[in-house]
């Protein structure tokens, strides 16, 4: 089943890079955590296809695991959780953002201080 699970992820990641090598999107700004207009795509496109490619054959080698041995296994899952470390990365990094998503990062960046804030500003 974990197999077929991998193989179906790098369908999707397969989908999504050549997406990108396109200039185009399928999944990244899908849900409305993350919005295309506070960044630049462009700059985004082309750090992100590179990562996708990255995590397609990661997961096409771990679909086809029993060949990989424990070991081999163990490393695709650490490059993988690499990767995934690097897409965080490129939407927490403020050369990736535009003017909107700069300004919305400085205001949840406030919040979060407020927040903190709150018990001492009640004493």
């Amino acid at each position: 089943m974990g197999d077929m699970l991998f193989f179906l992820m790098a369908c999707l990641g397969l989908a999504e890079t050549v997406d990108l090598f396109m200039g185009k999107d399928f999944i990244i700004f899908f849900g409305s955590q993350v919005e295309e207009k506070d960044y630049d795509t462009k700059k985004v496109f082309a750090v992100e296809k590179w990562l996708f490619a990255a995590d397609t054959i990661g997961c096409f080698l771990l679909s086809k695991g029993a060949f990989l041995g424990f070991a081999g296994q163990m490393t695709v899952i650490v490059l993988l959780l690499l990767t995934l470390a690097a897409h965080g990365w490129v939407f927490n990094n403020e050369k990736f953002m535009t003017e909107s998503g700069l300004l919305k990062k400085q205001r949840k960046k406030e919040a979060r201080i407020a927040w903190r804030n709150r018990k001492k500003d009640k004493k």
